[in-house]
């Protein structure tokens, strides 16, 4: 399951899902099982932003791993072998007039857009 978070448009602030081809959004005025439409139905997708951010549980876990072997010297280096983990905002424009902006992992936008011809990426 791949997680989108609505941030704004023409849906209401909410949680969401990629699975197999399809965006299913769970917003006040849609609660479950949420309004779902199709790859098919996005007539084209923006990235708007990029952000990198480091998975702080992993940073902070490393750090400390690193610190009780090799004292502050391992704190800072399990600190900067934590993870990275890049959040993409994107607009995406439905065939039906009605748009989205949403934050997504990389991972997932990456997939979704697989899906999307490539006409269609702004």
């Amino acid at each position: 399951m791949a997680k989108i978070n609505v941030l704004a448009g023409d849906f209401l602030q909410g949680n969401g899902e990629y699975r197999a081809g399809t965006i299913t959004l769970v917003t006040p005025l849609f609660p479950w099982p949420g309004i779902s439409f199709k790859h098919s139905e996005i007539q084209s997708v923006e990235i708007a932003s990029e952000a990198s951010n480091k998975k702080m549980d992993g940073a902070i876990g490393l750090g400390l791993a690193g610190a009780l072997m090799l004292g502050p010297v391992g704190a800072a280096a399990g600190m900067l072998l934590a993870s990275d983990e890049k959040e993409i905002t994107f607009l995406a424009t439905l065939k039906d007039g009605r748009s989205l902006l949403a934050a997504t992992d990389e991972g997932t936008y990456q997939t979704m857009t697989r899906d999307i011809p490539e006409s269609h990426l702004l």
